[in-house]
């Protein structure tokens, strides 16, 4: 690397070592040590700007990176900015690897530190978030499994990066991931350039325990607490823990240590195991690549064999922990946690991440036993049945003389809902459990299968997620005003068809708006289409679909549930004018919002609710509609239609009882 003072523009009486002007007779372009001619800047943060410059030496781009406006630093910042620039191109050339951005060169100016490093055609994730919101649960697993082996290089080389976070992470088109930005890495043997017991880094990617009463300060393991904030925020578009500042964001992992996982699937370990508040219980390195690895290798996930082909695994993938125990890459039920139910902090994500440690050992065993584990544990999807059956899943064994019920092979019913719907499935976060007519009804049908309450366990999903938590098995049924259409029951190559019993309810069509608008008045849902503004709802439902042929505006992009499309129309700087769904959920919203949004009058149509399952389920789904018989012919029904929809309807009469006709044959 160079230490020397060789930099200005051409013309500045610098002999040769700088170009001259160019011929096109534009201004002349700073270059650097008479070799990186300056092009164009491509980003700034902090106290540093990148450049895309070109090496005429090898005749190739290459990134230069800089301090930011140092004229205007005083002489104290400026030297504190220069040994951290310093750093930060000794801390990366320790390293080399796929993941971790690679530096070629250092030159040292009057009052200036340029960094040479390879010119990456990519995006930051941060961008990625800006534009999609989320990212598919694949598409996660992916960018997080080469951050974290990068991160492994990094730690390897006795490094700790400091300041892991979307904006850190550059993903190009192929899906390679680059962890870039070691400004604030620290490493063995480095100066100290911040006070002693001072913390640095952005706030809601910053580990508890660099707060403590004799913190040892950034580790490894503070790096992976800021990778599990990474990944929450992928797949749920937010950070888990909210606050500008430091005070504010320790303070919400104090009191909320357990962030609510709507979206994460089976990516829902990995992230509350790496966001396990005590860094000695936290997942280690190496048994968190194995989780990633294992939701990439499922392919049952869609997307998730592309996604795993993207990571393109370097030849010398990271070195592994000594400290760590050989963890077993085998393929295991990773299904995600009840994540509305957690119990004490610490204790309730150490005991998940012990578990998932169990099962990957309880494989091991079985597979060097010989006991073909995984072949008896087959479900049958799609007509194609496991060896546990012997023939449809769920059925009983030929020449058993009896019929086998779904909870001999199923000792727990897992139901995929919904939390933010008043009335008919709302997650209440003082008691933490759920309510509402569809809870109700669950728990019904599960009562008539043999479950007790306490067998009965239940995951929350989106309305874009309802089909993948059934495909990827992390839910046996799914209660959660899920609408009976043809294209659900028979989706093509590109989606996955679900099973229906039911329907169970059926419910109206229609549109909520704000109790006063400022600029529109709306009486009817036939405004919204005159006037041309922006409806909202949620990706996937059957609105999204019907509403545009029928002549409505539809928001740009669509959210994943109502309630973020209710959140839009709250919101006084949004475009959007109305949310379309199902009346007894924008009734719910009603209730829930007095004075601030009212329902239009219903339009034409009808949702008919239904309990959704995989295919090729027969004795699932007998026992499922033998249950709705039995609750829809006596008073159990509209009991729990009184307790939990007449009161937002303004109803006390039920609707008519729907004919069960996804039940015929069964």
């Amino acid at each position: 690397m160079h230490n020397e003072d060789r930099v200005g523009r051409a013309g500045d009486g610098q002999d040769g070592r700088l170009a001259g002007r160019r011929a096109d007779g534009e201004a002349p372009r700073t270059v650097i040590d008479g070799r990186y001619e300056l092009l164009e800047r491509i980003g700034s943060g902090g106290m540093g700007e990148v450049w895309k410059a070109h090496d005429r030496r090898l005749n190739r781009y290459v990134a230069v990176k800089g301090l930011l406006d140092r004229n205007a630093m005083t002489p104290g910042t400026q030297a504190t900015a220069m040994q951290r620039a310093r750093r930060e191109a000794e801390a990366i050339a320790k390293i080399e690897h796929l993941n971790v951005v690679t530096v070629h060169d250092q030159v040292e100016t009057d009052h200036q530190v340029w960094i040479v490093m390879k010119l990456l055609e990519a995006r930051s994730l941060a961008d990625l978030l800006s534009r999609d919101g989320i990212l598919a649960v694949p598409r996660a697993a992916a960018i997080g499994l080469q951050v974290l082996q990068g991160l492994r290089a990094v730690h390897a080389a006795s490094v700790v990066h400091r300041d892991v976070k979307p904006g850190n992470v550059l993903v190009r088109d192929d899906g390679l991931a680059i962890l870039v930005d070691f400004g604030i890495a620290t490493f063995e043997g480095a100066d100290r350039v911040t006070r002693t017991g001072s913390v640095i880094g952005t706030p809601s990617y910053l580990a508890p325990e660099l707060f403590a009463p004799a913190s040892p300060g950034p580790t490894p393991a503070s790096d992976l607490w800021a990778l599990g904030v990474t990944l929450y925020e992928a797949v749920e578009g937010r950070v888990p823990f909210a606050g500008h500042e430091v005070w504010e964001v320790q303070e919400n992992v104090r009191q909320s240590p357990d962030p609510v996982l709507r979206y994460a699937g089976p990516l829902a370990p990995v992230i509350q195991g790496l966001l396990i508040t005590d860094p000695r219980e936290r997942l280690d390195a190496a048994t968190a690549e194995a989780m990633l690895r294992e939701v990439l290798d499922d392919p049952a996930l869609p997307g998730a064999g592309a996604a795993a082909a993207a990571t393109h695994p370097p030849t010398e993938v990271s070195t592994p922990d000594p400290s760590a125990p050989p963890t077993p890459v085998l393929r295991t039920a990773v299904r995600p946690p009840e994540p509305v139910s957690p119990s004490p902090a610490a204790n309730g994500r150490r005991s998940r991440y012990r578990s998932w440690q169990v099962a990957a050992a309880v494989v091991c065993v079985a597979l060097l036993a010989g006991a073909g584990w995984l072949v008896a544990q087959g479900d049958g999807e799609d007509g194609k049945q496991g060896e546990r059956s012997g023939a449809a899943e769920g059925q009983g064994q030929a020449g058993s003389g009896s019929q086998e019920r779904w909870k001999d092979t199923h000792p727990t019913l897992e139901i995929g809902v919904k939390d933010d719907q008043p009335g008919l499935s709302k997650f209440d976060r003082k008691t933490r459990t759920y309510r509402g007519y569809d809870i109700d009804l669950a728990y019904a049908i599960a009562e008539s299968m043999g479950y007790g309450k306490g067998e009965v366990a239940f995951t929350t999903v989106a309305t874009d997620y309802r089909s993948t938590a059934l495909k990827t098995k992390q839910v046996d049924l799914v209660i959660a005003s899920y609408s009976i259409t043809d294209d659900r029951k028979t989706a093509g190559p590109d989606g996955y068809s679900v099973d229906f019993a039911g329907p169970y309810y059926e419910a109206s069509r229609g549109f909520l708006v704000r109790e006063k608008s400022a600029k529109y008045t709306i009486n009817d849902s036939s405004d919204l289409r005159d006037l041309g503004v922006e409806v909202c709802t949620a990706r996937e439902s059957t609105y999204e679909k019907a509403l545009p042929k029928q002549g409505f505006t539809m928001a740009k992009s669509q959210p994943n549930t109502y309630q973020d499309c209710l959140d839009k129309l709250l919101d006084p700087e949004s475009d959007v004018y109305a949310v379309a769904s199902d009346d007894i959920i924008l009734a719910g919203y009603v209730e829930a919002n007095p004075g601030k949004v009212r329902r239009l009058e219903n339009i034409q149509g009808a949702e008919g609710y239904g309990v959704a399952m995989r295919p090729g389920s027969p004795t699932l789904k007998r026992e499922v509609c033998s249950a709705l018989r039995t609750i829809l012919a006596g008073r159990v029904w509209e009991d729990m239609y009184k307790e939990n929809l007449s009161g937002l309807v303004g109803d006390k009469n039920p609707p008519g009882r729907p004919e069960l006709t996804e039940c015929e044959g069964f």
